[in-house]
């Protein structure tokens, strides 16, 4: 079998980068990087032939290629995902580069960060890995998330992250105080859940995508109580959805924050905010 006639399988299905799936999928099971596939343009062996139909068939199911390759590169590092945890997307490296550059010309190399959903802890070890003085916690109420979460720190050689189950505040202590908090929260009006493609609808838990009626339940919640969480000086990033940008804003400011500004992401969409 070659990668010709696994991108025919795919595309039938409506896969539409049929031909780079393909040759994803042969380099995860050959073992080999795509320069080999090219030159080499190995026949797959007998004894890897059944796996491959098994990823075919998952794929043309619409299950997300990176839930059958396991992984997924994010921000220079490879981060674990499966069925339960949200996969890492592009968007969300822009609020991790927009939180390094502001962080590091307002704190020092010892600041304290807390990532509410957390997720698969794509975000907290970045923000670890970049900064290995720092102190960095993350939260999520599902315990298949945090399995990830705990297993991507240790894939990823970060050991100044801590993980917690819970639901946002709720397992950090009441007397904490951080010099950042920052957030991917679910942001999809319910209404919209069933319009997503279906390698989201059908597979990506919907608790990490369901925003509530209006997509912002989240938001209310983390404005709301950050402010007893922050330190003086402190920062909130948060990714947001688009068309979000003005009650966000609202929110941040009736919870006495004094600075709003947004970043568009690469499509020009408004992404990202930074509340101070």
């Amino acid at each position: 079998m070659k990668a010709r006639e696994i991108a025919g399988a795919l595309r039938k299905a409506g896969i539409e980068e049929a031909e780079r799936e393909a040759e994803e999928i042969l380099c995860h099971v050959l073992g080999v990087d795509r320069t080999a596939l090219y030159v080499l343009d190995p026949e797959v062996p007998d004894i890897k032939y059944r796996l491959v139909t098994e990823l075919i068939k998952r794929r043309t199911g619409r299950e997300p290629l990176q839930y059958l390759l396991g992984e997924v590169e994010f921000y220079g590092l490879r981060i674990k995902v499966g069925r339960g945890v949200l996969i890492p997307r592009p968007e969300t490296e822009i609020l991790v580069e927009t939180l390094i550059g502001e962080t590091a010309k307002r704190f020092s190399a010892r600041f304290t960060a807390l990532d509410l959903c957390t997720g698969s802890g794509c975000i907290a070890i970045a923000i670890g890995k970049a900064f290995p003085r720092a102190s960095v916690s993350g939260v999520d109420l599902s315990s298949v998330a945090l399995g990830f979460a705990l297993a991507n720190r240790e894939a990823n050689c970060v050991d100044n992250v801590s993980f917690a189950s819970g639901n946002l505040f709720e397992p950090v202590d009441s007397a904490a105080a951080f010099d950042v908090i920052v957030s991917n929260p679910p942001y999809v009006p319910q209404d919209d859940l069933k319009t997503l493609q279906p390698e989201i609808r059908l597979y990506e838990p919907m608790e990490a995508l369901d925003g509530g009626e209006d997509g912002l339940s989240f938001y209310r919640r983390i404005i709301g109580q950050a402010p007893r969480y922050l330190n003086p000086g402190g920062l909130l990033f948060l990714e947001m959805g688009a068309g979000q940008g003005v009650k966000i804003k609202e929110m941040a400011l009736a919870s006495g924050f004094k600075s709003v500004l947004i970043k568009k992401d690469y499509a020009g969409i408004e992404r990202i905010v930074i509340i101070d």
